[in-house]
């Protein structure tokens, strides 16, 4: 009895929670076809003051952040791709929303290049 009890004050914690998040996927768009990026490190900056470093998986998902419901910036950068910025990304409150970045390759010589100090 107390574990049915326990169980139904969870469930209705868990419907009665409002909770937001963004699900990030980084990819390479080439001849209008999405190409996930697979197990790469990416940084993550949002709104110019969380930094998350994150790892692709296999379908290119770097993973779920939890935000509270606004308006925000996700900047995305890796030493092999030119960084990528989507301004106005929008969270709503109890929703999950899937935001798919896609990034350009560096050649050699842009590589070297974002490597100099500055």
């Amino acid at each position: 009895m107390k574990h049915l009890l326990a169980l139904s004050f969870f469930i209705i914690y868990a419907y009665s929670i409002k909770a937001q998040c963004i699900r990030i996927y980084v990819a390479e768009k080439i001849k209008e076809v999405e190409i996930p990026i697979e197990r790469r490190d990416f940084e993550i900056t949002i709104n110019d003051t969380m930094k998350l470093n994150l790892t692709s998986g296999n379908n290119g998902l770097l993973g779920r952040i939890a935000l509270d419901k606004g308006t925000y910036k996700v900047m995305i950068q890796n030493p092999e791709f030119a960084d990528a910025v989507i301004k106005d990304v929008v969270v709503e409150e109890s929703r999950s929303n899937n935001l798919t970045i896609n990034v350009v390759p560096l050649t050699a010589a842009q590589i070297e290049e974002k490597k100099k100090p500055k």
